[in-house]
């Protein structure tokens, strides 16, 4: 009993206890007290009861307006800072601070789309910004627009979103139409990226907005000069100029186009007034020297340029300006002189180095000028670059590669003008090429006189026409005709080169023969007249010259003409000229004829140099026309075995031989065992339509040295080894990709005799170097000994075997990428090009070549595959056509495993055979796209039971690589195309 009441006693007293008020609260209310005494169950009281607030409990104060501001804009993170902002401007809509807040939201939310942007989130990027212009407040105040706001067009544009870029202009435009100042800002930013167009557009609704602003015409000035109108562009610098007098700016901007325009005692007049004031005003000097140039006081614009100097020795506008308008009247010692000065002190001006190649063709180096220009590629591109590298071409005799480049950037109309797209994007025609070329010149350099002539601009452009006249489908023969006379004419001393160029021109197209043949017989006998050009070495061996110098340019190098006497110049060109009048008799079928041509070609030649090579399996194809089997084949294997192993050649020697000997027993032992083409050679091959070849039919060679003590690029490739070949200790031959040319016999009433059949006739492959990116490094110079005339002793060395040969060609005939020229690495000073005209850039967007890799090429041929399939078993194309899964023990051969054509139109001849007689009947070829590859057979062309040729055809616009599948009963084989 007595612990019964000390238990209770102590649970009443925590019951007590447990309702004491602490120091903070109110004294419990009598109510409570009682409650607490009657409580009679011993369980532990809920301590929950003491968190209820007692009444009159103080109230938190809010924040006042100028806290919650601080509190907001104090956050470190720009997404803390931005959801805090958005709080309070919500709460005070009216607040004094709501500007600042503004404007500190605006930005926060720039820098998370800046963030994005780098972090390859365009989209997340552009929604942010598109809020935020939809945001902004109306009017908008200067400073947020200029800080913020104008720059994002900016931002978008030159981290390669254009469309967005533009998108946004727009949008921004809209919102600030009525602010003459915000809208030159959106007009600032399309003269940035080259729109003269819009930047005409928006500035003249600032115009109308405000009338009396200057900047608004200095503005629209602009726009004219980046359009290349530059008598309005002058126009409205002169309004600027009425409307505030003393702006420097519109004064020294009418001063420039004063210049460009021929004015120059006007620009005189208005560099000297800005002198006047500020005698520190370099950009002025400047021009006050050019401008005295161009007025023809030779003697005061040196006397001030040599001061000029004197202050400022690193000038590059000054140097090259200067270099230019010596190259223009002549004076190419000093134009050399000042123009090697300037691209010493900043080698990306590319005006420098046009100037150098003109102050070189003044002095008679058109190679030397080439190899200028070359270098000058690596730093941008424009049609002027364009127009001045074929110019040096054409002075050297490299026809071929003057009209390739000339046409990229030029056309032809119809009306018979020239057009183009200036700084690639302002399309303009004219008459004359060089009025063409001159707009960019004046809206860059201000320089109204052009280095280059009449005569040579009027030859490039024939020489254009007549490329775009035998590209026509179908060629008229009477326009390519009268254009060959056209680029052919002219009595200087080029003439004779240019007429066995249009002549070669004509016999590979087999259109307009008479005319051929009426040029080489127009080309006899002047031979003497013309050695006496200014670098005939590289005037007569131009087309064998081709190959190797675009192999070097895959290189990044620059393979130098090489020294050969005179005499041995002057037998090339008379061969030559025999050999084409020759070939013209021969597609005539006056094969008497062109046997005695080709006889005398063969004797006028430098023995076993690749020119009599050619002469040669030429003869030996007049001799098999005629009739005179035997002897032709003499003639095909003294050329072939005498050459690099070839498989179309080997397929016309192995079936000659095999006609008449019944088999090719003994074939081997005549021509070496060296010698048989088991592999078809790697190569790339230009479509058809192609650009004029600066080579008559003939596949030649052309041997040339690579010297031991020259560095290797790093993006260099090696040629593989299965196109080399020693011919001497010190000479490496570098030959070109070849097939045969085989062209229809004729129709009509002939029987089925072969005698009566016309003859095979070697065709020639058409090789396109890949265009090298822009931005590669300078060229490394190599140069190359003269040709072999005579065969040379054999090396000690022992001659690498057939199988290690045929084991390079298949190492690599699988990656064509191998071929390509390695990207180049990437130039930190790429993204700081010199612009052609201050502030504006002219430059052509860079290419891509595309690659094909082992893995894409696998990707690809999946729709023809066999990798999945068990024996037996058959795949189907895209066209639905099915073939083999395995291939069967029968060998289907293809003169070409990997070829490269132009989208569009190009094409390409591909010899296939089957090593089992009769099963040529059964071959077929599969296109993997027939909507994009077209495979013609050409029944007529082969020449052997066992052989088919086929063109391959490019017939869209798509990019890619494709295969073709030639099939047999008995095997397969596919052929990689990769078109671009």
């Amino acid at each position: 009993m007595k612990h019964a009441v000390i238990f209770f006693c102590l649970t009443g007293l925590q019951a007590v206890i447990a309702q004491q008020p602490t120091p903070q609260e109110t004294p419990p209310t009598e109510t409570q007290t009682t409650a607490v005494n009657k409580r009679a169950t011993p369980r532990k009281p809920v301590r929950k009861t003491t968190a209820v607030k007692p009444k009159g409990a103080a109230t938190p104060l809010p924040l006042s307006e100028k806290e919650q501001f601080e509190k907001a804009s104090a956050f470190e993170l720009a997404a803390d800072r931005i959801p805090a902002l958005e709080k309070f401007l919500s709460a005070f809509p009216e607040s004094e601070k709501r500007a600042e807040a503004l404007d500190l939201l605006i930005s926060s939310r720039l820098l998370i789309a800046e963030e994005k942007l780098l972090s390859g989130d365009g989209n997340g990027a552009l929604s942010i910004f598109k809020l935020v212009v939809e945001q902004m407040p109306q009017p908008v105040p200067n400073d947020l627009f200029t800080e913020s706001i104008s720059k994002i067009p900016s931002t978008l544009f030159f981290r390669g979103l254009r469309a967005p870029a533009l998108e946004m202009a727009a949008m921004i435009e809209s919102k600030v139409d009525a602010n003459p100042a915000q809208l030159l800002e959106i007009a600032n930013f399309h003269l940035a990226t080259e729109n003269g167009g819009e930047a005409m557009r928006v500035a003249a609704k600032a115009a109308a907005k405000d009338p009396s602003s200057a900047a608004v015409y200095r503005t629209i000035a602009l726009a004219h000069r980046i359009n290349f109108d530059l008598d309005l562009s002058a126009d409205s610098y002169a309004k600027a100029l009425e409307l505030e007098p003393d702006s420097v700016a519109s004064k020294r901007g009418l001063a420039e186009m004063k210049r460009a325009l021929g004015k120059s005692d006007e620009a005189v007049a208005l560099y000297r007034e800005l002198l006047a004031k500020n005698e520190g005003d370099l950009q002025s000097r400047t021009g006050l020297i050019l401008a005295l140039f161009d007025a023809g006081k030779q003697s005061a614009a040196e006397t001030e340029m040599a001061a000029s100097l004197e202050q400022k020795p690193g000038n590059v506008v000054l140097l090259a300006g200067a270099a230019y308008w010596y190259a223009a009247k002549g004076q190419g010692g000093k134009a050399v002189e000042y123009a090697e000065k300037a691209i010493a002190r900043e080698p990306r001006y590319i005006w420098s180095h046009i100037a150098l190649a003109r102050g070189l063709m003044s002095q008679n180096k058109p190679v030397e000028a080439e190899q200028a220009l070359v270098k000058a590629r690596a730093f941008g591109n424009f049609p002027t670059l364009e127009y001045e590298l074929a110019s040096t071409r054409l002075a050297a005799g490299f026809f071929r590669e003057a009209v390739e480049d000339l046409a990229k950037q030029f056309v032809v109309t119809s009306g018979g003008n020239i057009k183009t797209s200036l700084g690639g994007r302002v399309v303009r025609e004219e008459k004359s090429l060089a009025d063409l070329a001159g707009f960019e010149r004046k809206a860059s350099i201000f320089t109204p006189v052009a280095a280059d002539t009449a005569d040579g601009a009027e030859t490039l452009k024939a020489l254009l026409v007549l490329e775009q006249k035998l590209q026509a489908s179908p060629p008229d023969e009477s326009e390519v005709a009268a254009a060959a006379d056209a680029f052919a004419g002219g009595p200087d001393q080029m003439r004779v080169h240019r007429q066995i160029y249009a002549a070669s021109m004509l016999l590979q197209k087999h259109i307009a023969l008479n005319k051929a043949l009426e040029l080489a017989k127009s080309a006899t006998g002047k031979t003497d007249a013309a050695l006496e050009v200014p670098n005939p070495r590289a005037a007569v061996m131009a087309s064998e010259l081709y190959e190797a110098r675009s192999m070097a340019f895959r290189r990044n190098e620059f393979l130098l003409v090489p020294e050969v006497p005179t005499q041995t110049l002057s037998a090339i060109l008379r061969g030559r000229i025999e050999e084409i009048a020759g070939w013209a008799l021969y597609q005539q079928n006056n094969f008497p004829e062109a046997i005695i041509r080709l006889r005398r070609s063969i004797s006028v030649m430098p023995g076993k140099s690749a020119w009599w090579r050619s002469s040669m399996w030429r003869l030996g194809a007049a001799l098999a026309a005629d009739g005179k089997e035997a002897e032709a084949l003499t003639f095909y294997i003294e050329s072939y075995k005498t050459d690099k192993p070839d498989y179309a050649k080997y397929a016309v020697v192995e079936a000659l031989y095999k006609k008449l000997n019944g088999s090719t027993d003994g074939l081997e032992a005549m021509i070496g065992r060296d010698r048989v083409a088991l592999t078809p050679n790697i190569q790339e091959i230009r479509p058809s339509p192609t650009p004029a070849q600066n080579a008559d039919t003939s596949t030649v060679n052309v041997p040339t040295a690579v010297p031991a003590n020259s560095a290797e690029p790093a993006s260099t490739v090696s040629a593989p080894a299965a196109e080399q070949k020693d011919i001497s200790p010190k000479t490496q031959e570098i030959p070109p990709p070849k097939t045969e040319e085989i062209p229809k016999k004729e129709t009509g009433d002939k029987t089925s005799d072969p005698k009566s059949e016309a003859p095979i006739k070697p065709e020639p492959a058409i090789v396109d170097p890949p265009v090298r990116p822009r931005g590669d490094p300078p060229v490394t110079i190599k140069e190359a000994p003269p040709p072999e005339t005579e065969p040379k002793a054999p090396e000690t060395k022992p001659e690498p075997k057939p199988q290690d040969k045929n084991r390079v060609s298949l190492e690599t005939r699988h990656q064509p990428d191998k071929l390509a020229p390695a990207s180049p690495a990437k130039n930190p000073k790429a993204s700081n090009r010199k612009p052609l005209f201050d502030p504006i850039i002219i430059t052509i967007p860079k290419s891509t070549p595309v690659k094909l890799s082992t893995d894409s090429a696998k990707n690809e041929t999946k729709a023809a595959g066999d990798a999945d399939k068990k024996p037996g078993e058959t795949a189907e194309t895209s066209d639905g056509h099915r073939v083999p899964a395995e291939t069967p023990p029968c060998m289907v051969g293809v003169s070409q495993e990997n070829v490269s054509l132009i989208n569009g139109g190009g094409t390409v001849g591909i010899l296939v055979s089957v090593e089992a007689p009769g099963d040529i009947k059964s071959l077929k070829g599969i296109s993997s796209s027939p909507k994009d590859i077209q495979l013609t057979l050409e029944p007529e062309i082969g020449g052997v039971s066992d052989r088919r040729f086929f063109i391959i055809k490019s017939i869209s616009s798509a990019l890619g690589v494709y295969q073709v599948i030639f099939v047999t009963e008995c095997g397969r084989k596919e052929v990689v195309v990769r078109v671009r």
